[in-house]
């Protein structure tokens, strides 16, 4: 293998793990805000909510399934950061932000509760899987690298 090839192969691993996924991508029915609004689970019962895209200390409606409305500023770059302290959300639960765009337009952000994490999954593993490949690629060119030059002195 030579060093083209395993520096081909080490940015193509780097790029399958580093690459945006399908979570940044606009699908149908967002509207073209699929990545606007992020859902997650912090702790056990902790679920952060995050929102972009609003007007700097405009207020934002929030709404987690059927629980009361909450209202609050957006920060002076548009950005809305809270977490829900209700334990009681089950995954698929609604989400929705409302509130008013830089240039006054209504900007409503429409999301869902994730599935809570149980284990080790994929996405847990694939970072160190792909240091891995790319150190054992190192390790691999450095040895060739020392035999070919012992090989060249003894004939």
């Amino acid at each position: 293998m030579g060093r083209l090839t395993t520096a081909a192969l080490a940015g193509i691993m780097l790029g399958a793990v580093a690459a945006p996924g399908a979570a940044l991508a606009d699908g149908p029915g967002y509207g073209g805000t699929a990545d606007a609004l992020t859902v997650q689970w912090r702790e056990s019962s902790e679920l952060a909510v995050f929102a972009v895209g609003f007007k700097g200390g405009s207020p934002i409606r929030l709404r987690v399934g059927s629980a009361t409305e909450r209202t609050m500023a957006a920060d002076d770059a548009g950005a809305l950061r809270l977490t829900v302290l209700e334990a009681g959300q089950v995954t698929g639960t609604s989400v929705v932000a409302v509130g008013r765009t830089p240039a006054g337009a209504l900007r409503t952000l429409l999301g869902s509760v994730p599935p809570r994490a149980t284990a080790i999954g994929p996405a847990d593993v694939a970072p160190w899987g792909a240091g891995t490949v790319a150190a054992a690629a190192g390790v691999l060119a450095f040895m060739r690298r020392g035999r070919r030059k012992t090989g060249r002195h003894a004939a």
